[in-house]
């Protein structure tokens, strides 16, 4: 009763605050916890690959979840965000009790009391008295955004004899009015406690909506680099089994009386090292695979396999407009930035509520009442029985120290937001030419990937030759290999590097828009929609 009856408040408060809100929406505020895990739906990996070695049986079987799956099973699972919603459904719930305050409230309270005197001289009874006393009180109150507060309130006291004697009682209607007129007058000061509710939910949304953007921006990024691990490994296992080539054809060369068994020690030892960085690759993939799954909400025993075309689909592409267009839309955009411009508003009417604070407390009190027939013991109001109070209470706050030292604290702290602002905005301006240069970097990067790679293949070509004529050393052998693994590993990160610096560089321009499944669109469509 109580949870469906908070809820209905809350969602409904939320419906109306998320609109004002870009992307975000009252069904992304649902605080249901998720089921349990089931991922029957989800394809099974029937192959091995043999890069993973005795390892490989870790993908036997495994439930294959793509990019979109991992965003999916993230927003629905993962445990900070499911927090993070859950700070924003308290806050609305806290703005509730706020709202209530200037509504009207009632109260009621009673009592019932039973007495017995009996009094002996040890032989006689003196005096036996027994009385029932009852009481009961019916109360209604309300603030008002001016600051007046109107309160009315119903009473009736009883008392009766149950061993004889009269019964008496008593009952009134009361009426009270209290305004002030200097000090906490009007809705400025009177208000502000439900103006601050009603913009920190407001925040939270915001912040929330901020955050489902870095989130699907992380859960996209560890999901790529761990695939990343995964090529790692795969490259580990084709320089190790290419040079077990090489070493084979110098052992060749040896048992013939045509190699050196010098430079023959050197490879093995090289073997080794080479055997060794792909059983660790291996191990850096489990674990990233492991990693994950905390992220996704999913148990680590569960065995999955990513959906490594979603490596494929990657492209690098050139970012539309200029620098000075994401600037600008940053600056207009950043949910972030929206909440700092407003807390300086918000510093900006303390220091008025501050001011006003320091003024005389001057209150008008008006009162009315309505009582009983003293003639009567039943409960019967007499209207002409009434009376009225007109009263002004004040306060001349001779001390003004408290309201001074208030009233400057609330200036630095305006000065402070506004600092906060400034600093958020060159903040913003910071990680956009950041993410800029970056970009433009990666995309260079993967450029001398490619140039590598083709280096790379025509040197272990010629450095194979050569060992087979003798003309070079153990050593050009080894590096040429090594150089090999790198470069591979580099044509896979750089390109996953490239874009995961342009999906970062669409978040902090504020136009990564999140779907509910978490999946993500942007607002420059140039782009293609990721993730579905």
């Amino acid at each position: 009763m109580y949870k469906s009856w908070a809820d209905r408040e809350v969602f409904g408060l939320l419906k109306k605050k998320t609109s004002k809100v870009p992307n975000s929406g009252q069904h992304l505020m649902d605080i249901t916890p998720p089921p349990p895990v089931s991922l029957e739906e989800l394809e099974k990996n029937l192959k091995t690959v043999e890069f993973l070695g005795d390892r490989a049986y870790i993908e036997k079987d495994a439930r294959v979840i793509g990019l979109a799956e991992a965003l999916k099973f993230g927003v629905h699972r993962n445990r900070n965000y499911l927090l993070q919603k859950e700070v924003v459904y308290l806050a609305a719930l806290d703005l509730t009790l706020t709202r209530q305050n200037f509504a009207p409230i009632l109260s009621g309270s009673g009592s019932h009391t039973i007495d017995r005197t009996k009094v002996t001289d040890g032989i006689n009874t003196l005096v036996n008295t027994g009385t029932l006393a009852t009481s009961g009180d019916l109360g209604l109150s309300m603030l008002t955004r001016t600051g007046a507060r109107l309160a009315a309130d119903l009473s009736s006291d009883f008392v009766r004899f149950v061993t004889g004697g009269l019964d008496s009682g008593n009952s009134r209607v009361a009426f009270t009015l209290s305004q002030p007129l200097l000090r906490g007058a009007g809705y400025l000061a009177a208000s502000e406690a439900l103006t601050q509710g009603e913009r920190g939910v407001l925040y939270n949304i915001r912040t929330f909506t901020q955050q489902r953007k870095s989130f699907a921006v992380e859960v996209a990024t560890q999901y790529y680099r761990t695939i990343q691990s995964r090529e790692s490994s795969k490259n580990a296992y084709l320089a190790y089994m290419a040079f077990n080539n090489i070493v084979e054809q110098q052992k060749s060369l040896v048992e013939n009386g045509q190699g050196n068994p010098s430079s023959l020690g050197q490879l093995l030892q090289a073997q080794i090292n080479f055997q060794r960085s792909w059983v660790n690759a291996i191990r850096n993939y489990e674990q990233a695979v492991d990693d994950l799954k905390i992220t996704l909400g999913l148990p680590v025993t569960e065995r999955i396999v990513l959906d490594y075309k979603d490596l494929d689909d990657l492209q690098i592409l050139t970012p539309p407009g200029t620098l000075d267009d994401a600037l600008q839309t940053a600056l207009t955009t950043r949910l972030d930035l929206w909440n700092n411009k407003d807390r300086v508003e918000d510093a900006s009417r303390r220091v008025l509520i501050a001011k006003q604070e320091t003024l005389p407390t001057l209150n008008a009190v008006v009162s009315s009442r309505v009582l009983d027939d003293p003639n009567r013991n039943d409960f019967q109001l007499q209207t002409g029985n009434r009376g009225a109070t007109i009263s002004l209470n004040t306060d001349l706050n001779l001390n003004q120290k408290p309201e001074r030292n208030s009233l400057r604290a609330a200036l630095v702290a305006e000065q402070r937001a506004r600092r906060e602002l400034e600093l958020a905005e060159e903040q913003v301006r910071n990680a956009v030419r950041t993410g800029w240069r970056d970009l433009e970097v990666a995309r260079k990067q993967y450029e001398f990937a490619v140039r590598g790679m083709e280096i790379s293949m025509r040197r272990i070509q010629v450095e194979t030759a050569f060992a087979e004529e003798g003309r070079n050393t153990p050593r050009d052998l080894i590096e040429a290999q090594r150089d090999m693994n790198t470069t591979r590993d580099l044509m896979v990160s750089t390109r996953i590097n490239h874009n995961l610096v342009r999906l970062q560089l669409w978040r902090d321009m504020g136009v990564l828009f999140i779907e509910k499944d978490g999946s993500w669109v942007d607002v420059l469509k140039k782009e293609k929609p990721k993730g579905e």
